[in-house]
């Protein structure tokens, strides 16, 4: 297998570029980052994928880079589905401008369907609607649209734009006065905020959920109050603050199980808040503390179909193939990433890390073991080069 030091193409090659830029050895990049030297070793090498969004921000401080410029996102831009949909992106953006100076478009696109697409990670066909909805829409509507809006934007690699359409989600959700909207904006907010922030997050979904706390015996104020729990528990696991984690899931947990699954139409902006949701977040944190047998046992007390919903699934899935690689159960984690891609293939595609975990299984396979299963999900990032007979 090729050997990937210094290879812009994956991660571990841009974490070996900019150590070398920075004039640092593996030895002091390692204590820096908090990791030992030859796990170091094998990131550069290809054959141990970064393996949370901790290390990873570790690894970005230590470099004094961001982690766009370690993952390479937004990524290649001649890829069909990503260069369709940022077509747009200068629409979007013009969108936003007028509508901060007061210049309203009429609404012409339905928002379900603009929700269903989302939830299908379809950007090809959210995209061209985002200038006019963003540029005209008011109320609980904008607010739907902006979440869409954000991580259509933040996957395409525009933060700043992701940022500004979560600021206009809040402004709007405030003058609207309705707390499970507020509740909802400042989710997608956290959402767009920087993954090497640490603690802000955390404590903003604090103080919004403490906001909300007088009003919970609504249900529809109980889903927001609850996803913003669990992005608070996300992020506090980012920064390696398990008890703190923990608690945030244990309070999700309780306001899922007082609410059961979602129904009409899955519930408060299509978040689909619920166990189920809450039991998707939980495999996710385990994974973030480093704890993949934990996430492994998570997952096997989720039925998954129960939320038919892509953008819930695919990441679901590749969290689950990551958890079972780290536990070195490499056949069984292909198996969960195939899952992942057919749930949603344009988001496989564009996930670096995803990539990365693919192709240090396949190199550290033996070529002659390496199964039909390996190869299709080396094709479908891109790997084709790992996998040539």
């Amino acid at each position: 297998m090729p050997n990937t030091i210094g290879d812009p193409s994956n991660i571990g090659g841009n974490v070996a570029y900019w150590r070398k830029k920075r004039g640092k050895n593996q030895r002091v990049l390692a204590g820096l980052a908090s990791m030992s030297q030859p796990y170091l070793s094998q990131i550069e090498r290809g054959i141990r994928s970064v393996n949370n969004r901790g290390t990873l921000a570790a690894l970005a401080n230590a470099l004094e880079v961001s982690i766009a410029d370690l993952t390479g996102q937004p990524g290649d831009p001649n890829e069909p589905s990503r260069a369709a949909a940022a077509a747009h992106v200068p629409a979007i953006r013009e969108a936003l401008i007028r509508r901060e100076f007061g210049e309203l478009e009429e609404p012409r696109h339905d928002v379900r369907q603009l929700m269903v697409a989302g939830g299908r990670y379809d950007f090809a066909t959210v995209a061209p609607q985002l200038p006019n909805m963003l540029g005209g829409l008011r109320g609980g509507d904008l607010v739907q649209v902006a979440h869409v809006g954000v991580y259509t934007l933040k996957h395409l690699g525009y933060a700043d734009l992701a940022r500004e359409a979560a600021r206009l989600a809040v402004t709007e959700a405030r003058e609207l006065g309705d707390p499970a909207w507020i509740g909802i904006a400042e989710f997608i907010r956290i959402l767009a905020m920087p993954p090497e922030m640490p603690g802000a997050p955390t404590r903003l979904a604090q103080r919004v959920a403490d906001e909300l706390q007088p009003h919970i015996g609504d249900p529809r104020v109980r889903q927001a109050y609850g996803m913003l729990h669990l992005h608070a528990g996300l992020r506090a696991a980012v920064d390696r603050r398990g008890d703190t984690a923990h608690d945030h899931l244990l309070e999700a947990g309780q306001a899922a199980r007082s609410l059961g699954e979602p129904e009409d139409d899955l519930g408060l902006a299509r978040f689909a808040f619920g166990p189920t949701n809450v039991g998707f977040w939980e495999v996710a944190i385990e994974l973030e503390l480093g704890e993949p047998q934990r996430a492994v046992e998570a997952s096997d007390r989720v039925a998954p179909g129960r939320i038919p919903l892509a953008n819930r699934q695919a990441p679901y899935f590749a969290d689950v193939g990551t958890a079972l690689v780290q536990a070195g159960r490499d056949h069984e984690a292909i198996a969960a990433f195939l899952r992942s891609e057919a749930a949603g293939p344009q988001w496989f595609r564009l996930r670096p890390t995803v990539r990365d975990t693919i192709g240090s299984v396949v190199r550290r396979t033996k070529r002659n073991a390496v199964t039909k299963q390996m190869r299709h999900a080396a094709n479908a990032v891109g790997l084709q080069e790992l996998v040539k007979d």
